[in-house]
């Protein structure tokens, strides 16, 4: 017995070690602030362990490509997306918890279609982000994951 646990301790802490390094954390991402950003979708998977969503925007730098990611699967499904809501090509509005840094990019929080489809994250970072903001702003209000959304 102790000889297997010899043997598959290194191999579980190894696995342990890479598991925890492919995951990274959300803290790069400014979660008290919601930007909308329109465009062109050029990328889009929406697979584990987070979506990947890049669009083709038109803003004072000229036309660039700006790459997103989100929620998994799992989570965006729950918050109202469904397969081929979104394809490439397609014009569609996203909400995103910009870099703190301020460079391009983001955490999609929303989104919405052409069509007027829309999914997006009622979750607990969202709505702590609007009381976040709300704060910061002053104000003494009670949010609901209902009032994210207009």
């Amino acid at each position: 017995m102790k000889r297997l646990l010899k043997i598959l301790a290194p191999a579980l802490l190894l696995g342990f070690a890479v598991a925890a390094a492919a995951h990274h954390s959300a803290v790069q991402f400014d979660f008290t602030k919601q930007v909308p950003i329109k465009g062109k979708v050029t990328h889009f998977r929406a697979i584990n362990p987070h979506m990947q969503l890049t669009l083709l925007v038109s803003d004072k730098k000229g036309p660039h490509e700006i790459v997103f990611e989100g929620h998994s699967t799992n989570n965006m499904y729950r918050n109202g997306y469904r397969k081929g809501m979104i394809s490439e090509g397609d014009m569609i509005t996203v909400n995103v918890a910009p870099l703190k840094d301020g460079s391009d990019g983001g955490y999609v929080v929303s989104a919405e279609t052409a069509k007027g489809e829309f999914f997006g994250a009622r979750s607990t970072r969202a709505i702590d982000a609007a009381k976040a903001q709300a704060i910061a702003e002053g104000q003494s209000r009670t949010l609901k994951a209902s009032a994210l959304v207009e």
